[in-house]
């Protein structure tokens, strides 16, 4: 795989358009394109930075998770691996421009909660990129909110980032990290974006190496503890394996049926798949002119973590559905 030198590229016209709290970002111009370069969030003055990097790994991360969803086939934003200002950043294509924007979930729920309130006498709250997701209010928008009911594939498209997230360990799909885009009139699904919460970015190698060092019984617990942005009674979070156990008694009949087709879906897809991404994780080279990309150490866990994921929570489940 390439990795590209962005310490020429122009600002683009989009620059300072672009927000969030994982790190800085710039707008930039990619082949006449606009791009958005991610740079990694300090995580200096925090506590036990023995536990901690530097700075945190989230752009090899967005850039690893992006494509292993791309790998799988879904829709995700372009990324592209690089250098710029010093640090090893990450470029997402921007997937907007001056007729299409970007709607969060977020936005999109709390601008008819007031209307959804009034037309069906409900209990929502506002919301917004720091809270848990609460599973019953957002199967409520699925099926009510004037927007988000009518946007087709809405609810499949979330039980596969559920079970995907999970493998990759992305615990960050809030309400601000999915969404639509609006042109016009028009509405559709957009391509899976902020990818940059997968494989423990702010993990530091010390950390990792430490891990790896443990038998394989506790690597494995340790790897397939995935703690989700979901809750069913607002205060808990699931993590990976009791989300996919998720049941009718728990969540509504459809929901618990297309969550289990997901698992079946996803299982039978990432099996098929898995040669290419384990060789697509290889490929990442450890160094580019001077700069780690990423280390020896920090490559086995991620494949390590995935695989049992995979293996031991994902496969297994899917396994019990099909008895």
């Amino acid at each position: 795989m390439e990795i590209y030198d962005f310490s020429n590229s122009e600002y683009s016209n989009r620059n300072g358009f672009y927000g969030g709290a994982a790190g800085d970002k710039d707008g930039i111009v990619i082949n006449g394109e606009p791009w958005i370069a991610k740079y990694p969030k300090s995580n200096e003055g925090m506590a036990k930075n023995d536990k901690l990097s530097k700075n945190s790994q989230t752009p090899l991360s967005e850039y690893i998770g992006s494509h292993i969803y791309e790998i799988l086939g879904y829709p995700v934003h372009k990324t592209l691996l690089g250098i710029r200002k010093n640090y090893l950043i990450v470029a997402c294509k921007d997937f907007c421009d001056d007729k299409t924007r970007l709607l969060e979930m977020r936005t999109l729920k709390n601008i008819h909660i007031a209307e959804m309130k009034e037309n069906f006498d409900l209990d929502l709250h506002e919301t917004d990129d720091d809270h848990l997701v609460n599973l019953n209010e957002l199967f409520v928008h699925f099926e009510l909110n004037p927007e988000i009911s009518k946007i087709d594939g809405v609810a499949e498209r979330f039980w596969n980032q559920v079970v995907i997230d999970g493998l990759i360990g992305n615990n960050d799909r809030n309400n601000g990290n999915w969404g639509i885009l609006s042109c016009d009139d028009k509405r559709e699904l957009a391509p899976i974006f902020d990818n940059g919460a997968s494989f423990y970015p702010q993990k530091s190698t010390l950390a990792i190496e430490h891990i790896l060092k443990l038998p394989e019984a506790d690597q494995a617990k340790n790897n397939a503890n995935v703690q989700e942005p979901f809750t069913i009674d607002g205060e808990h979070h699931l993590n990976y394996r009791s989300m996919l156990a998720l049941t009718e008694s728990e969540i509504p009949a459809v929901q618990a049926e297309l969550l289990n087709n997901a698992v079946i879906r996803n299982s039978e897809l990432v099996e098929s798949r898995l040669p290419q991404i384990i060789n697509f994780v290889k490929s990442i080279p450890c160094r580019y002119d001077g700069y780690e990309i990423i280390s020896e150490s920090r490559r086995e866990y991620y494949l390590k973590s995935f695989i049992t994921r995979f293996t031991d929570v994902l496969q297994k489940r899917s396994l019990e559905l099909l008895k």
